[in-house]
């Protein structure tokens, strides 16, 4: 996998994914709009796409029989 660039984007992006979780989608847009991140991203990583980048490997799928 190819390293971010801007880590500071990076740590504030992870940080959304938490907030998201625990607060709320629109939390999290707040949070990433104070970094000045553009909408369209944020849609992205809030979206709850299974694979944010290209280089990014799919995660793996959890089969249940319950």
């Amino acid at each position: 996998m190819r390293p971010r660039e801007n880590m500071r984007l990076s740590k504030a992006i992870q940080q959304a994914v938490v907030i998201d979780a625990t607060k709320g989608a629109a939390f999290a847009w707040a949070y990433l709009s104070s970094f000045e991140v553009p909408s369209a991203t944020i849609l992205r990583v809030l979206s709850g796409a299974r694979k944010r980048r290209e280089t990014d490997p799919l995660p793996e799928r959890r089969v249940t029989t319950e």
